[in-house]
């Protein structure tokens, strides 16, 4: 694993431990940040002022409920939290990061959020 940061959601707090991949230690290089994200009913996610770079061997399909991602053709980073069974349907997934602990408080999120990410 690669290095952990904490990301602040309103009054919900979450420790992401990050994974080793260029896309993730360019995260990182690029904090702390404030991005501006919409909570739904499977995760959070906003569209980066910036690209990561991408492995094409590295992107795949889905999710699981706790992966933090990011979307090379799109260029948002989500956080997912829930409808890991259908999230086949969704490409162009890279992850780069894992929530740390449960996701319940994630779960209650609602609307648009300013997320605060920086390094532990």
């Amino acid at each position: 694993m690669g290095r952990r940061v904490t990301v602040r959601l309103g009054d919900v707090t979450a420790r992401v431990a990050l994974n080793d991949t260029p896309a993730a230690r360019a995260l990182v290089e690029r904090l702390p940040l404030v991005l501006r994200m919409c909570a739904s009913s499977v995760g959070c996610c906003g569209a980066l002022p910036f690209s990561l770079p991408a492995d094409p061997a590295l992107v795949h399909r889905g999710w699981t409920d706790g992966d933090v991602n990011y979307n090379p053709t799109g260029g948002w980073l989500a956080i997912f939290f829930e409808d890991e069974r259908n999230s086949l349907r969704y490409g162009d997934q890279l992850t780069i990061g894992r929530i740390e602990g449960q996701l319940d408080s994630l779960r209650t999120l609602d609307g648009r959020l300013d997320a605060v990410i920086d390094v532990n």
